[in-house]
């Protein structure tokens, strides 16, 4: 079976970087000699960077290229500052220890990175240290340490900066030139999506003269690989070829998928789906989010929830993928990597087998201490598909010649109507055809006038589209029978509320709260004012204890930016943009095709949860 590699590397490589390994070649040949030229020039040209640096490939993991640069570069009276905060960090102070290579530490713990101020302390105090090492992607935690801080300083100091760019390098943008790296050691098979067999070392070529009598090793000896490799690309002991032919297919599909900016953003967003994903059902990120990197994530457990992560990986790697232990020893712990031939489709993969086996394991998330859940109206829990605001926003516009879709109508739903006009001004085609008729960009007069003409439209309008959607009367009485209390916001004004809420009562639904933004200065979604004063209303002691639920990407904006759970509702919804009548004359196929649309557009604002409608709140909600 071929397994989904979510590991920092080795990892998932493409069929045709596999394929270049069923070549053999000699290493004395002149072909086999020219690709490994090849290699060290695009390396440098990837990395931006110029003839005063040079590439040396070395035999061997990553760890033997770290080890070969420790043990060239550092002079036999010269003094290593190892930075320290994770198992790389650690195995850094080993090859020293190992080698007899006098050495320095500054440890912090796994998940905090490097305060220059401290390093600026250790090189003051000791005027012995010349080299700085520490590792860029730490891998034990997923932690991105802060080179470019440390490297001003090493520099001001005039020291030799060695990074361990291991799992980073072709997977997060480095100015190697600016930050003042001499050495960066990476891998084959890391970002650039080879395989396992060899290091490479992009050195300073100044920096690398200065090291040549410094080696304590043979085989390792940096500077004696330079001087051979730099002749005619023949490596001084036998040279993994396959690895090799592999690496310059990697070299050159990193390049077809745009370089290391199109690559980087790739991982970051697989990182950021990861994250947010994992979260949503109960796992928590070990790292603060300031300091994650987009390479691999560490999870804790979700609590209370019973875990052997033997029975975990097993389940999961019957499905296809595979996940990495942990390395924290306080804790609890699982890592998931999302580089190398891993895309979005794999992420949300991975999340559904999570799901399965928590529901194998009975697990629940935890919303025993829930206190309120906050709605909003239109297209929530009245007015199915939100017909009002649409009707009035397209008829104004209309008013002024211009022709909006109902879908530029529509995606700024949820804002305040003056700003929701505004952003709907914005937009592309509506500026331009604005500007062919009138000669001219719209104003801010331009806008209220328009928002004067919708608030007309709807104050007409809405009375006739503020009927409680189908399960909500349901809904509140499971909420109420569990003491849960009912809030609510919108986009409506106190004016056009007033209407609204009557129709609302007559149907059976009052809130213990609304609000609007004419109550915060205006300030509605996406700020989270609207929540806060929800609140204080209904004396919520907590954000932990309050669940926002809504039909527009700026309802769960707002929930988000309150720190709530947010829920998308998706039948009936602005999103959606359906009727009843439309809706209700759609097959159960073709409603499935639309929800799967409406989904993705919850899933990338990071909806925690998104349910079909409001009869499977308490559902997720763990009601009875």
């Amino acid at each position: 079976m071929e397994y989904k590699l979510l590991t920092p590397g080795p990892l998932s490589t493409s069929t045709s970087v596999k394929r270049q390994m069923l070549i053999d070649h000699c290493t004395w040949d002149k072909d086999y000699k020219n690709i490994t030229q090849e290699i060290r020039s695009e390396l440098l040209r990837i990395a931006n960077l110029d003839d005063e640096y040079t590439t040396v490939l070395m035999q061997g993991s990553g760890s033997f290229g770290v080890e070969s640069v420790i043990t060239s570069t550092v002079p036999k009276s010269g003094e290593l500052l190892i930075l320290v905060n994770g198992a790389y960090g650690k195995r850094m102070i080993s090859i020293a220890d190992f080698a007899g290579i006098k050495n320095t530490t500054i440890e912090v713990s796994d998940s905090e990175i490097f305060d220059k101020e401290d390093v600026k302390k250790v090189l003051e105090e000791n005027k012995n240290i010349t080299h700085v090492a520490m590792v860029h992607s730490e891998t034990t935690t997923g932690i991105l340490n802060n080179i470019e801080e440390i490297g001003e300083v090493v520099k001001s100091y005039k020291k030799v900066f060695i990074v361990d760019a291991m799992s980073s390098f072709a997977g997060v943008e480095i100015d190697i030139k600016n930050i003042g790296i001499d050495f960066l050691i990476s891998s084959a098979n890391k970002c650039v999506q080879g395989v396992p067999g060899f290091s490479f070392i992009i050195c300073k070529k100044d920096s690398l003269e200065n090291s040549k009598d410094n080696a304590r090793s043979l085989c390792l000896n940096l500077y004696d690989q330079y001087l051979t490799m730099n002749k005619d690309g023949k490596w001084r002991f036998t040279s993994p070829t396959h690895t090799v032919l592999a690496f310059r297919q990697a070299l050159r599909e990193l390049e077809e998928e745009g370089g290391i900016k199109e690559r980087s953003k790739r991982y970051r967003e697989n990182n950021n789906i990861l994250n947010r994903e994992m979260e949503k059902i109960g796992f928590k990120l070990y790292l603060d989010k300031k300091v994650q990197g987009p390479i691999i994530s560490t999870f804790l457990y979700p609590d209370g929830a019973n875990i052997d992560f033997k029975d975990m990986y097993d389940f999961i790697k019957e499905r296809g993928y595979i996940i990495y232990p942990g390395k924290l020893t306080e804790k609890e712990s699982f890592r998931i990597g999302n580089i190398g031939e891993i895309y979005k489709s794999d992420i949300y993969g991975l999340i559904s087998i999570f799901k399965e086996y928590l529901e194998k394991i009975n697990y629940k998330k935890d919303f025993s201490n829930l206190e309120a859940v906050i709605f909003d109206w239109a297209g929530t829990t009245v007015d199915f598909g939100c017909i009002a605001p649409v009707e009035a926003f397209r008829d104004a516009f209309l008013e002024y010649g211009i022709e909006v879709t109902e879908e530029e109508t529509r995606k700024p739903m949820g804002l305040l109507k003056i700003d929701h006009i505004r952003e709907m001004l914005k937009m592309d085609r509506i500026n331009s055809l604005w500007e062919e008729k009138y000669n001219t960009s719209w104003t801010e007069k331009d806008v209220k006038n328009i928002y004067e003409i919708t608030e007309e439209k709807i104050l007409e309008n809405v009375k006739d589209h503020s009927e409680v959607k189908p399960h909500l009367l349901d809904a509140i009485e499971l909420l109420r029978s569990n003491d849960i209390k009912i809030g609510s916001t919108t986009g409506y004004t106190d004016q056009m509320m007033e209407i609204v809420t009557k129709v609302a009562e007559k149907e059976g639904y009052k809130p213990d709260f609304y609000i609007t933004p004419n109550s915060v200065n205006n300030m509605g979604r996406p700020y989270p004012f609207m929540i806060f004063e929800n609140m204080k209303a209904l004396k919520i002691s907590s954000t932990k204890n309050v669940v926002k639920v809504g039909d527009t990407v700026s309802d769960i904006k707002e929930g988000k930016s309150a720190g709530l759970v947010t829920i998308g509702v998706l039948d009936g919804s602005s999103l959606m943009g359906l009727s009843k009548e439309k809706f209700d004359g759609l097959s159960e196929e073709e409603r499935e095709e639309i929800r799967e649309e409406v989904r993705k557009k919850y899933e990338e604002v990071g909806a925690d949860y998104i349910i079909k409608d409001l009869s499977e709140l308490g559902k997720v909600l763990n009601l009875k």
